[in-house]
């Protein structure tokens, strides 16, 4: 078994800001605010959504750094994502993954998956990412060396953090660009009572990204700290079907266009015979609105077009277990962690 292979934290930039960015927007644009708090929500979100699209330009690093999953392991071991799926091993070394799986192995037909069309491709002893700082992540796989196509991946997560847009999930299909990624992101987030984020990075861009409820689906989904929730992904093809404990909440072509953008709330025009001054500040809060409004329908377009020239298909590539934080400290635990090979 090859040690397992971690990173020091460092900063993830926009590919973490874009989740943030579509994590407050939905916890954010709710009913019951004032005008002036929906004015500076507007504004926070107008923020965020400007610094996921131009953290490239002010950081002077490598813009949409995220997972950094092995590329040196890998091309020291002579594997590649061109590789055939999974690594040659001993036969006994497989017995003893065979047996270790044998409990998971039950578990496939949950996820409509054959247990007869496929192999184990590892049981991962249990993990602990933790991670402190702004904008951090860490992640760790025993088997890096072991590339994935069709697959099913599931783990018991465990979550402590400061923040509920701080997420625990796992990296996809990576080929271990440290230049440019190509590569999927699946997380789970604490925000808006639960949601999985599925991400696609092209060439070290996100490129596109989708939003899952878990909380209302999966009646036994637990958002608060210190709960547990089984994540799996069932990756054929270009369909990513999405569980957590055991219920389907939704399916992901990353092919397909990003989605629309959710708008704030506009500001609520006040009586018209109230005192003067609050007509004026409610015409500043109308243009502030539309400013925000149409910066946020600018970058979706910039994304959209971006979107249709990007290459969006990764066939094979590595996993990982991942933490991303967003403020504060993060702690993501992974237990009866595994990988099933669809053949």
């Amino acid at each position: 078994m090859a040690p397992t292979v971690k990173r020091l934290s460092t900063p993830v930039q926009s590919v973490f800001l874009a989740f943030v960015a579509l994590a407050v927007i939905l916890s954010s644009c709710t009913g019951g605010q004032e005008p002036q708090q929906r004015a500076a929500t507007a504004a926070a979100i107008n923020q965020i959504v400007r610094s996921s699209a131009t953290a490239a330009v002010q950081s002077g690093q490598n813009p949409e750094a995220a997972v950094i999953t092995a590329q040196a392991e890998a091309t020291a071991s002579a594997m590649s994502v061109h590789a055939t799926q999974g690594v040659l091993i001993p036969q006994a070394d497989q017995e003893a993954t065979a047996q270790a799986f044998a409990p998971f192995q039950a578990q496939l037909p949950l996820y409509d998956v054959d247990p007869d069309r496929g192999r184990p491709g590892w049981v991962h002893p249990p993990v602990t990412l933790e991670v402190q700082g702004y904008h951090q992540f860490d992640y760790a796989n025993d088997f890096l060396r072991t590339v994935a196509a069709d697959f099913a991946i599931s783990a018991d997560i465990t979550w402590d953090t400061q923040y509920g847009t701080t997420g625990c999930g796992f990296v996809l299909r990576s080929d271990g660009n440290q230049e440019a990624y190509n590569q999927y992101l699946v997380i789970a987030t604490r925000g808006a009572s639960g949601h999985v984020l599925f991400g696609v990075m092209s060439e070290g861009e996100v490129v596109n990204w989708k939003d899952l409820y878990a909380y209302g689906l999966d009646p036994k989904f637990d958002w608060q700290n210190g709960a547990t929730n089984r994540l799996t992904v069932v990756g054929q093809g270009q369909t990513f079907a999405i569980y957590t404990n055991g219920t389907k909440i939704g399916e992901v072509d990353p092919s397909d266009p990003p989605p629309q953008p959710v708008l704030p709330p506009p500001p609520v025009k006040p009586p018209d015979n109230v005192d003067q001054a609050l007509l004026t500040e409610y015409a500043k809060q109308v243009e502030q609105y539309q400013e925000v409004v149409s910066d946020i329908r600018s970058i979706y377009a910039g994304r959209l077009r971006y979107n249709q020239k990007a290459d969006k298909v990764f066939d094979r590539g590595f996993v990982a277990m991942v933490a991303l934080n967003e403020s504060g400290t993060t702690r993501c635990q992974f237990q009866n962690a595994w990988l099933w090979l669809i053949e």
